[in-house]
């Protein structure tokens, strides 16, 4: 019993422990406006000149916005310190997020502005986290499970938003924005503990022409950069039409549609937390289980006959969100030459945004090919779930054929580590 114990207290032993905090916070606010899934369909009650895919962008649009500040967040990184583009990016959140708070009932322009500075917010705050991780914690195997621990730290907190979300909305659904009044401890949190980080290496420079393209530019880059915008492009049809399948089939509120995400949250925590020994086990198959249960899950949510199954499937849904999200962090890291990994985490998280972005209009216009304008979200979900098992079959060949073995003990370089 108490080498069990003291197994349990030592992988939850890290360095730099203290870092979490504003890291942890980061990656909370990164997430935040996915929450708004719940508060869809009441905009789509109140904007009925607008079609449905223009009510998904709402959601759609920060991810659009965010994908040239991501990229030139790994850029700043060789100029500007880590701690300044992190308080940037709160003001720009602050600013954006309170933005439909003001006024009653906002044009749905201004809810596409509002939406647009949140994404540049997050575009800038998206990468920093990892990249902090990745400069501060040693070997690979901690930093696996820091990357977890990050992780399980948004989950967690996005689950907590999600019911916060759902319950301010029932009030008023503009009143779900003030969750962005918790930017504010924050940027206090940012400014007292978050060091300021060292400059990473710039891409181009006079002594080594283009020396860091060629670090950056690997073919494993390559391959997570499509895998990881691809799936994202997936994911994302379940936050922009699980309130709309429940609406549709009469299943709940806005609240149950709140508690739906926050299920999934707290599915994909537990994933975070283990995710150390979950890529010990599965090594260079980790990606498997994540799109396995991607697939089972949206077609579970799909073909749901109650709202008890819609929890199971999003629960599902959830344990492979975990698995990939992490993944999409961990692999970009051993992808490339430490000294560019800012670089590279910037440029597929771009991309994933991307893959949010185009979300809507990709998902909507295959439902409408294959099963008519009059298919409902259900049908958007099989969409997703079959997407989410193509990628599955490429990733068994990538698997088979291409993938190292991932091992887990080699340490970070020690010009890294502040």
């Amino acid at each position: 019993m108490k080498e069990l114990l003291r197994g349990i207290a030592g992988y939850f032993k890290v360095q730099h422990v203290l870092f979490l905090v504003p890291i942890g916070a980061f990656a909370v606010y990164d997430s935040v406006f996915s929450a708004f899934s719940s508060v869809l369909a009441v905009l789509w009650e109140m904007y009925p000149d607008v079609s449905r895919a223009g009510i998904q962008m709402i959601l759609a649009v920060p991810s659009l916005a965010s994908i040239p500040t991501t990229l030139l967040t790994g850029l700043l990184t060789s100029f500007v310190h880590k701690k300044t583009i992190a308080e940037v990016a709160l003001v720009f959140l602050l600013v954006g997020g309170l933005f439909p708070v003001a006024i009653e009932e906002p044009h749905i322009g201004l809810l596409f502005a509002s939406s647009a500075l949140i994404g540049i917010g997050q575009g800038l705050l998206h990468p920093l986290a990892s990249m902090l991780v990745c400069q501060y914690w040693e070997s690979k195997s901690e930093r696996s499970r820091v990357l977890g621990f990050k992780q399980a730290i948004n989950y967690l907190g996005a689950a907590a938003v999600s019911l916060v979300v759902g319950w301010l909305a029932l009030a008023q659904w503009n009143f779900a924005y003030l969750i962005y009044v918790g930017v504010v401890p924050v940027l206090v949190i940012t400014a007292i503990r978050l060091p300021k980080g060292q400059l990473e290496e710039r891409l181009i420079n006079r002594g080594h022409l283009f020396s860091g393209m060629k670090k950056l530019l690997t073919p494993a880059l390559a391959y997570a950069c499509f895998m990881f915008c691809t799936v994202s492009l997936f994911n994302f049809a379940f936050q922009s039409n699980i309130a709309m399948l429940v609406n549709e089939k009469g299943f709940g509120d806005v609240v149950d549609i709140a508690a739906i995400t926050a299920i999934l949250q707290i599915a994909s925590f537990a994933v975070g937390v283990l995710y150390g020994q979950i890529t010990k086990l599965f090594r260079k198959y980790v990606l498997l289980p994540g799109l396995a249960l991607l697939t089972a899950g949206f077609l579970t949510v799909a073909c749901a006959p109650s709202m008890v199954v819609v929890l199971i499937g999003g629960t599902v849904f959830g344990i492979g969100a975990g698995i990939q999200y992490v993944t999409t962090l961990y692999n970009t890291s051993k992808a490339v030459d430490q000294s560019v990994v800012s670089m590279a985490l910037s440029l597929v998280l771009a991309l994933t945004s991307l893959g949010f972005s185009v979300s809507p209009i990709v998902i909507e216009g295959v439902k409408d090919l294959l099963f008519g304008p009059g298919a409902g979200a259900d049908m958007s979900m099989v969409v997703a779930g079959a997407g989410c098992a193509v990628l599955f079959a490429i990733e068994c060949v990538h698997c088979r054929f291409f993938a190292r073995e991932n091992y887990l003990d080699g340490p970070v370089p020690d010009d890294l580590i502040d």
